[in-house]
């Protein structure tokens, strides 16, 4: 009986010392990234042999822990997924103390691993905006690179030596881009702006430029300059072609050195190079009879040493 209860448990024991020897208990290391209000959740990847793993990602507002019982709510893109980042973004939504989880599934097996500290958007890290002002236009111009997607920029424009009078200007909506109308001299303009994301009433400073904003030129002495030009460069042009006429040689001597001809080549050559001919011909001759079509025979004759020779012809 006794050897009977224990086959029925050895199988029981057995569960229990594989499922506990093998358990997940090396928590994984995660931490919260968030700067300009996006939100990114990392952590180490699980260190122990699986088939397959995956993850997922849990959180707990303070409206869930004290209105729903400490319900957990699932992240809607971060559900058994393979990677160790989930972008909360979305998820975190409200101005509220967040716990934040991490459920590992290892072959059937589960770890939890929950954020150190709980997580507040207001904690946010907020990069401060680039500032350009561009003073060739008119009005100027001024933007602000961000990418905050919900920011206000509160600007003041002063002259140089008088912030006390600023102009407050006011930019709501993307792309965070305002013209400016101001006076154009040798004075400075100083710019300065705060970047307010109300959501989270959290704001930074932009450092202050100062610039100088040239005078800019008038439509009407745009042409008289362009014509101006047009009649310089033809002017240049008519000096540069008389000066080739009138000058021209010099200037190619001057240029172009000539070499002096060597003595050799100054001496007295036959006009014509001469032909030796002869009347004797150096190769024998022998008489050739020509058959022609119309039954004529006509015979070559040699005559003497002058090389001329004559034919005779007979019907």
């Amino acid at each position: 009986m006794i050897s009977g209860l224990i086959k029925s448990l050895f199988p029981l024991l057995l569960y229990f010392t594989i499922n506990y020897s093998c358990s997940l208990s090396t928590p994984l290391n995660a931490s919260m990234y968030s700067v300009n209000m996006k939100h990114i959740l990392k952590w180490s990847l699980l260190q122990a042999s699986c088939s397959t793993v995956n993850y997922s990602v849990q959180f707990q507002g303070e409206y869930e822990l004290y209105n729903l019982n400490g319900t957990w709510v699932d992240a809607y893109h971060c559900q058994e997924i393979c990677e160790n980042r989930c972008d909360l973004t979305h998820d975190l939504a409200s101005n509220s103390d967040y716990n934040i989880r991490i459920k590992t599934n290892c072959d059937g097996r589960k770890l939890l691993t929950n954020l150190p500290t709980t997580f507040n958007r207001r904690d946010t890290v907020l990069l401060v905006p680039k500032m350009t002002v561009n003073v060739k236009e008119d009005p100027i111009q001024v933007g602000f690179s961000t990418t905050l997607s919900d920011m206000t920029v509160n600007l003041e424009v002063w002259k140089e030596g008088d912030e006390q009078n600023a102009l407050i200007h006011v930019v709501r909506a993307y792309p965070y881009h305002i013209s400016i109308a101001a006076h154009r001299g040798k004075e400075k303009m100083c710019f300065k702006a705060e970047a307010l994301v109300e959501a989270i009433n959290k704001s930074c400073s932009i450092d202050t430029q100062c610039v100088i904003i040239p005078k800019q030129t008038t439509d009407f002495m745009r042409p008289v300059m362009v014509s101006i030009a047009v009649v310089v460069a033809v002017t240049v042009a008519f000096i540069l072609g008389w000066l080739a006429t009138h000058f021209g040689p010099q200037i190619k001597q001057t240029i172009c050195h000539r070499e002096t001809i060597p003595n050799v080549l100054l001496d007295d050559w036959p006009t014509r190079t001469p032909i030796f001919c002869t009347d004797v011909s150096l190769e024998p001759t022998n008489q050739v009879l020509l058959l022609l079509p119309a039954q004529h025979q006509c015979t070559a004759v040699h005559l003497g040493g002058n090389g001329l020779s004559e034919v005779k012809c007979r019907t």
